[in-house]
């Protein structure tokens, strides 16, 4: 309703070994003005970003008043998902691919209001048919195991509107606060409750007409008081030394807590190397799927 779309998303994969590490962005800009993320076999996850980042390509010469309609590219991708699917293995096939279109329309706006009319669509393996999440509604891909405060927490965003009116206030003053107030939600949430295959290191994607904003949840706890980025535009916080406020540059008190996004691989490559560092393989990595079909905590969310 504020003319973006937007995905939150932890970086957890579970290794062919059975052992988990989070190193995995899991969502990211493909083309002008959409997002995508995955689930499911990394490697074909990663193949399937970059066959639709290749599709959405426009030169820069051409693409200054550009930009794709997310209802087309619903329309054709399916094909092009299916074709990338069929030439991996039975053994990465069988760990299945779900990917998550976010994406803003260039021409429609949500009726007499003048923001863009933002799009979200789920393609699951093996036929990739497009399934459009509702305006006002989350839609997921992937999942760990039930977690009762998590699942609360989407149900009441999905169906309680004064639980989605308290978020709707995070806009005032602050464009893209909704969705920081939902992060936000959620991470504290995987905090405290540390479930099994879902990391509570999260990246927030919003992607409005005109640009795509990828954000951390990084933080800093003080006491009973956390400090957490506020705004799009919020500017990287500078280095912060041993024993010293990453703020001020005085020297902190004790009890402070700094929670920093831990290194991230952002290509199969990259995943690979960063792997093979740690006497780790990336062969079989998955970024998990649903495995409870009644839990609703999601590696990747998305909500228009």
């Amino acid at each position: 309703m504020f003319g973006y779309g937007f995905a939150v998303s932890d970086v957890r994969v579970t290794l062919a070994s059975g052992e988990e590490r989070d190193c995995l962005q899991k969502v990211y800009p493909v083309g002008k003005f959409i997002a995508a993320g995955f689930a499911g076999s990394v490697r074909i996850g990663f193949a399937m970003l970059e066959t639709l980042s290749s599709l959405l390509n426009v030169p820069e010469a051409e693409g200054d008043d550009k930009a794709w309609d997310p209802v087309a590219i619903s329309r054709w991708w399916p094909a092009d998902a299916r074709d990338v699917f069929s030439k991996f293995p039975a053994t990465e096939q069988a760990c299945h691919s779900h990917l998550m279109l976010i994406g803003t329309s260039p021409t429609e706006t949500n009726g007499d209001a003048p923001w863009a009319k933002a799009y979200v669509y789920i393609f699951r393996s093996p036929e990739f048919t497009p399934e459009e999440v509702s305006p006002g509604q989350i839609g997921a891909i992937g999942s760990g195991n039930f977690v009762e405060p998590c699942r609360d927490m989407v149900q009441r965003f999905s169906s309680d509107h004064s639980a989605r009116f308290q978020l709707m206030q995070g806009e005032v003053g602050q464009p893209g606060g909704m969705g920081q107030m939902f992060g936000w939600r959620a991470t504290t949430i995987l905090k405290d409750c540390r479930p099994n295959g879902i990391s509570s290191h999260l990246h927030y994607c919003w992607v409005y007409r005109g640009r795509i904003v990828i954000q951390t949840n990084d933080h800093t706890t003080y006491g009973a008081w956390t400090s957490f980025p506020i705004g799009l535009d919020t500017p990287e916080a500078p280095e912060k030394s041993s024993g010293t406020n990453p703020v001020t540059g005085e020297p902190e008190e004790v009890g402070v807590q700094h929670f920093t996004m831990p290194v991230i691989a952002q290509s199969w490559n990259e995943l690979q190397k960063l792997l093979s560092a740690e006497g780790a393989t990336a062969e079989g990595a998955v970024a998990q799927l649903l495995r409870n079909f009644r839990g609703i905590i999601h590696n990747t969310l998305g909500f228009r």
